[in-house]
């Protein structure tokens, strides 16, 4: 992608163009940079120390060539303007915070921390709405899965992959339809939700509860239906998610795996070897589902989620129990009538149905050369 062309003639008549840096004001700046974000669609932007602004767009990381410079005054001058007060000395302890920023309606998620001793900011742009699960194309299944009790949904992905605004769409499908009490524990609270039948409570950590786990403890008190919580960051946390979906509260979380086996792995391996046998059965009897997702490039501008999706059946439980994990790849392909897909199926699937690339397809895949050998013998041959 040619960043020329990608960021044309607004660089001339900017106040913030290179050739006019005594014009500079931090807050006006940070402000103009953000708005930029808006006029080019992209998803992310990153400030980096000794480097112009950079702004992921389709993926890609493209530099604004023409620019302000970003200096350690210029950081700390976004730093002071985004973190409050009362929470600076967090931020210099744990040298990393996490916030969400309004301007002009949008809201963004930042996240600020150093990089060799330089302060860093990435900025990320959320929707300007909520929106729902038809408009972000992903699969009707995950209708059917928010209507559910007593079960604990896992959505797992790489980071950066529509996350938040998965999780969102899955909750506003409940507040559109459902009247129910819905908690929120976020890191930071990105999505505002507008009550429609449902009513909701939203935590946002450091500023309402001071972890996930102390929350998820407490909730069970406060009567919800369904309660979000960010992440699965500890044992203590999943201890309370997996008591919570036992006493028939939907619970929906994340964790970062590439695979339905590796995100059990994961879930298991956090707890000590004496449990793990306990924390199996657990799951074998109260998981619903693990969802995959992960961002692909179509040949068009835009992009779409691919999906992997495992649905707890008796199979799937018996395995989980008797630690088989083997097996599940192939339940998961044996099983596309009860809307289980493995993400390579779903990847060839998008070759017709949303025009992405065969090398997009391999570039994706779990298994490279699993998918390239079976593109070669169905369509292309590869140099």
């Amino acid at each position: 992608m040619d960043e020329n062309k990608v960021f044309p003639e607004i660089a001339i008549d900017s106040k913030f163009h290179v050739s006019k840096w005594w014009n500079f004001d931090a807050e006006e700046y940070l402000s103009f940079l953000l708005h930029l974000m808006t006029v080019y669609d992209a998803s992310d932007m990153y400030l980096t120390f000794w480097e112009v602004p950079v702004l992921r767009i389709r993926q890609e990381a493209l530099r604004v060539d023409w620019a302000l410079l970003l200096t350690d005054e210029v950081l700390a001058g976004f730093e002071k303007m985004l973190v409050e007060e009362k929470y600076e000395d967090h931020f210099q302890k744990e040298k990393s915070i996490d916030i969400w920023y309004s301007l002009h309606d949008r809201r963004y998620r930042i996240n600020i921390s150093f990089q060799r001793w330089h302060i860093m900011i990435v900025a990320r742009l959320l929707a300007e709405k909520v929106p729902t699960i038809e408009e972000m194309w992903l699969p009707i299944i995950l209708k059917k899965l928010v209507h559910t009790s007593g079960w604990l949904i896992f959505l797992s992905w790489p980071t950066w992959s529509w996350k938040s605004t998965t999780l969102a769409a899955m909750i506003e499908e409940l507040n559109q339809t459902r009247y129910k009490h819905i908690i929120t524990i976020e890191d930071p609270i990105e999505y505002v939700f507008q009550p429609k039948k449902s009513i909701f409570d939203q935590k946002e950590l450091w500023k309402d509860v001071t972890s996930f786990a102390s929350a998820m403890k407490y909730a069970v008190r406060q009567r919800p239906d369904v309660i979000l919580f960010w992440e699965v960051r500890d044992a203590d946390s999943l201890r309370y998610a997996v008591s919570l979906a036992e006493t028939w509260h939907l619970v929906l979380t994340t964790i970062h795996s590439r695979s339905a086996v590796q995100a059990i792995q994961r879930i298991v391996s956090m707890f000590p070897s004496d449990e793990q046998l306990q924390i199996q059965n657990h799951l074998a009897e109260n998981m619903v589902a693990i969802i995959i997702q992960k961002l692909v490039k179509r040949k068009e501008w835009w992009m779409i989620a691919a999906h992997e999706i495992l649905f707890n059946n008796t199979p799937v439980a018996n395995t989980i129990r008797e630690n088989k994990l083997n097996q599940i790849d192939n339940i998961i392909f044996t099983s596309r009538k009860l809307w289980m897909q493995l993400l390579d199926d779903c990847l060839v699937d998008y070759i017709i149905k949303w025009n992405i690339t065969y090398e997009t397809a391999i570039e994706n895949a779990r298994d490279q050369w699993a998918i390239r050998r079976w593109l070669e013998q169905r369509w292309v041959k590869f140099s």
